[in-house]
Parts: C-alpha cells; structure tokens; sequence
C-alpha cells in the first residue's frame, strides 16, 4: 500500500475507533454520500497491470457492502433525482454507489454482493468500450509500459521531456504516473495519435479485446442488461470513447455524449438519467459540458470532486468520494467524519489565531 494510502488507512481507523464516525454519521444525518468505484478483482493484483487504483479487491468491497447494509440507508441515484424535483428530503443517512467506465467484474463480481445485500448502483459506461470497438486509451498506455521490453524511453509529450524507465515493474508504475498527468492535458484530437505514438516507440501492439488482463475487460450490452431487469442497477453514461471534456472541441463534446446516451438506449431501451463526467475533476468539464449533458436529457451529473450532497449540490455538478481502500475509511468516508475533522480543525485554528 503506498504511504498516502497507509496514512489515510490508519487515519481512518482512527476516526472510527473514537467514536468520531458514530458522531459525525448523527451530526450529518441529513446529507447524501456517493461513492465512486471502478472495477473489482479476485485478489490483490494482476502482474498485467500496472495501475491497480481502478480495480477494488473483491473482498474489500464485500465487506464495504456489509457495513453499508447495515449502517446506512443505500438508496438509487434514481431518488436523489426524484426528491431534488418533489423538493422532498431523503431518508437519513443516505448512500449511493457508482462504478465509472463499465468493466465485466461490475457484474462478475460486483453484482452478486449487491445482489445479496440488496443494495443498488449506478453503472456508468464507456459506450464503445461495451461495443467492442476498441479498449480505453489509458488501458492502451498502461498495458504499453507494462508490456513493453524497453527498459527506458527518452519521451516528449505536452512540450515537456520525460525520462520514462521501465526497468522494474516499480518504475513502470511510477512512469506512468507522470506520464498520464501530461497526457490528460493533451486536446482530444491529439491524444488518440499520441498513445499510437507511444505504442510504435515501445513496439508494442495494442491488445484485442480477449487479451486484456481479466479486470480491464468490459461489460457486454447482455450483462448490463441483466442487471437492469434485476431492478437493482441503473446504467448511466460516461461518454462514448472517454475523452476529458474540457478537451473537446463543441462538435466532439456534443457526439460523445449523445452517442453514449443513444448507445444506451439502443441496447437496453431505457434512456438514461444520469451521467458522470469522465476523470471528473474541476477542469475536466465546463459549463458547455453541463448543458450538452442536460440538453441530451440527463437528470443530474456526477464529478469525482470529493464532497457530501446537501440540499445545495447543484445537480449536474454532484460530489462523489474515491473509492475507499478499507471499511474503516468507507465509514469514515460515508459518516462525514473526514469532514468533521477538518472543520474542528479550521475551528482550532481560526480560534488560535484570534489569541
């Protein structure tokens, strides 16, 4: 576990142990929490793959789930919309579960746990990913430095020069830390061009389908749809090819996210509601992108800029919370005690500063 990781782990258990979380979950009753997750996995990682942030162990979640059933009140992003309409408050303690880009283990593994505690979710999915079109073009970069027998590569991308090493699995992860952060600054009609760039320099072929490592294969259209007749998963969109927005000129801006809901509603007959903004930071999407999304008829939006729903979120500018690494910071996380120590916190200092 990296040391920011083991930080906030041990925080965690912190918060819980006082007491804290008991506190914070009365204190914030009132406002809505909506976790983020990805993809799950079997045990603690595929050699495969070097980023291992998307993919939650299986029995991490599990245990998540069972505390959430028994705690709180996991409710369908579905409701948040329909009181936010009704001006009507919801159930206490509030939940709701997210899994972005739509990955087969949502349903392989993901679904028979919230299946068993009857708890819902929102799937938001990458529309030509679930088509079979082509795998996401950070897989792409991952598998490339994964993959590759370089064990170095001298590389210039966003004008800035990279020295990526690649001589042992650590450096490859740490490569390609840095070299995401550059390629996320690149416009959309770059960055296709860029990941062939880098696949042709470190002679590596982008991988079908049937050779991805087993978490970073997608849903199909017959498994999303499985799980929406259950009545427990909705799916909403996450664009077609997943391009940062903010990227985006207006034309591509506007194609990605009507084909995505057109996608959806072709392969299951429902249009959507909700969407989430892929990378989802404060500059991943703009103002644009707020009305393209409501304009498509989309109910609400989701960001992965981290924050509790109280009755003032603007509802295409939802918060969402990362994906908890224990159930100790998922309780700390869903009861607001995070937030309720950095107000005590601010409280402390502000007070220390009047002296």
């Amino acid at each position: 576990m990296p040391p920011a990781s083991q930080s906030r782990a041990i925080k965690a258990a912190a918060l819980v142990g006082s007491g804290l979380a008991s506190y914070a979950r009365t204190r914030r009753a009132k406002e809505a929490t909506i976790l983020t997750f990805h993809g799950l996995c079997e045990s603690a990682g595929d050699p495969g793959i070097l980023d291992w942030s998307l993919h939650l162990p299986v029995a991490v979640f599990r245990s998540v789930c069972a505390m959430l059933a028994a705690d709180y009140r996991v409710i369908p992003l579905a409701d948040l919309v329909e009181a936010r309409l009704h001006h009507k408050s919801l159930p206490d303690n509030s939940v709701i579960i997210t899994f972005d880009d739509g990955y087969a283990s949502n349903f392989e593994l993901a679904y028979p746990i919230l299946k068993k505690f009857n708890l819902p979710a929102s799937i938001f999915v990458t529309t030509a990913f679930l088509d079979g079109e082509d795998i996401m073009w950070f897989q792409r970069v991952d598998l490339a430095l994964g993959r590759t027998r370089k064990k170095q590569l001298d590389w210039k991308v966003n004008g800035n020069k990279l020295c990526l090493r690649l001589g042992t699995r650590e450096q490859r992860q740490e490569s390609l830390v840095c070299l995401m952060a550059e390629m996320k600054e690149l416009h959309d009609t770059d960055l296709l061009g860029e990941v062939d760039r880098l696949e042709q320099a470190l002679e590596v072929a982008t991988p079908p389908l049937a050779d991805l490592p087993a978490p970073m294969r997608p849903l199909t259209w017959d498994m999303a749809c499985d799980m929406i007749y259950s009545g427990l998963i909705e799916i909403g969109g996450h664009t077609h090819t997943h391009p940062i927005l903010s990227s985006c000129d207006s034309l591509a801006m506007r194609a990605e996210i009507t084909t995505c809901r057109d996608r959806i509603r072709a392969e299951t007959g429902d249009l959507p509601i909700s969407f989430a903004y892929p990378n989802g930071g404060a500059d991943d999407y703009t103002r644009e992108s707020m009305l393209m999304v409501r304009e498509a008829g989309f109910k609400c939006a989701c960001t992965t800029i981290s924050g509790r729903v109280d009755q003032h979120a603007s509802m295409f500018q939802l918060p969402r919370y990362g994906s908890p690494e224990s159930v100790w910071e998922a309780e700390a996380t869903v009861s607001g005690a995070f937030e309720t120590l950095k107000e005590w916190r601010q409280s402390c200092l502000k007070a220390m500063s009047l002296i």
